[in-house]
Formats: C-alpha cells, structure tokens, sequence
C-alpha cells in the first residue's frame, strides 16, 4: 500500500464530531439582564446600609462629642456661661426660648444668680452645642447661624430645631451631611403642607422681584 493510500484511509477514519469544537450553551440576553439587575439591587441594599450604618455611627458620634464638652462646660459658673452665650450674639428671647424658661428667669439669672442643676446644664448644653459646631464646622457668628432658616423652602431655623428638643438635628444641619429637607421632614413630616404658599416670587421686566400667585 503506497504512503498515499494510508494517509487517504487515515483522514477519512478520524470522527468528524472530533474535528469540531463542543458549542456551549448560550446565555440568553434576558438572563444577562435578569443577572444584572439582581446584582445591582444587591449593590443598591449593601450601599444602603452603609450608608444608613455610617451615618448613625457618625450622629452617635457627634452626640458623644457634644456631651463631652457639655461635661467640661458645666465646671463653669452659671453667670459665666450667660456672659459667653451673650457675647455669641444671641438675643435673650431665643436664649429663654431654647432653654425652655421665661425671658424675667435667664435676666433674673444674671442679676442675682440662683440657677438650678437642670438649668445650668442646660446653659452649659447650648454653650456646648454651639462650641461644636463652630469648632468642628467653622461657622461662623453661631448666632446669626441659628436664625438662618435650613431651608428656603419653610421659615423653620435651628433655634426651632433646638428649643423643640431636637438638637441631633441641629448637629446634622451643621454638619452639612443631611439633606436638608429630609431634616425638616424629620422634624416636622406635614411641613411642606404647613407652609405651602399660594404665592412665588418672580422676576419682573424691569429687574425688579415681585409677588403673584402660583400658576398665574
């Protein structure tokens, strides 16, 4: 047999399923997506928490740290404490009203004294508060700060944050990390309906800003 034969006879036993590579099965473009879209609602949730764990820890934080310098700030005499909040620039009124006690008590406080426990922590409390935040934040002339309101969109401003027994807000707003929004709803969930307004305010022709009703 010639060495020509032999090679046809050989080529012509090999299996021809051998000569063609195995087809693996396709993933339809349906299942891609469904992979995904599970994948990224996986992201999405871990994110999530996160992102809700870190800002607890973060607000626990702060509180802390408040805290703490309410402790140091209550070594100081009550008097003492009434000078540096005056010299802050805020008015007695919102003084009284954040703390919880009549205008006559804070002035009958610095004229004669007779503070209780309660209310020198509560003097130390504010002083602290605002020791935080402008030492952690850099704001600047606190007071004017506390009368800003959060947002533009309702007249609420941290002294009404603080003197409703919410000053985690206060710290949250301060710290710029809150939406501001989302801090009012916490504060007050019907805000929007509390102070929607009928009225906006536009810009006329002449440059000049004026007021007509919504829609008009």
């Amino acid at each position: 047999m010639t060495s020509e034969t032999r090679l046809s006879i050989s080529t012509t036993t090999v299996p021809t399923a051998n000569l063609i590579a195995p087809v693996e099965p396709t993933t339809t473009v349906a299942s891609q997506l469904d992979e995904l879209a599970e994948e990224a609602g996986s992201l999405r949730s871990t994110s999530r928490h996160m992102v809700e764990s870190t800002s607890e820890l973060h607000q626990k934080v702060l509180f802390e740290s408040w805290q703490h310098r309410t402790h140091e700030r209550g070594k100081l005499a009550p008097r003492a404490l009434l000078e540096e909040i005056s010299d802050l620039g805020f008015a007695w009124r919102d003084v009284a009203r954040m703390l919880g006690v009549s205008v006559p008590a804070v002035q009958k406080w610095r004229r004669a004294g007779g503070v209780t426990g309660e209310n020198r922590r509560r003097l130390a409390s504010l002083l602290a508060l605002c020791d935080e935040i402008t030492g952690r934040y850099h704001i600047q002339e606190v007071a004017s700060w506390f009368e800003m309101p959060v947002t533009a969109s309702a007249p609420i401003t941290p002294i009404d944050l603080y003197a409703d027994g919410q000053p985690r807000l206060v710290l949250e707003h301060a710290s710029g990390h809150g939406d501001e929004e989302a801090i009012l709803t916490a504060y007050d969930p019907e805000w929007r309906e509390h102070y929607r307004s009928d009225f906006e305010v536009y810009l006329e022709t002449d440059g000049a800003m004026s007021i007509r009703p919504k829609g008009a």
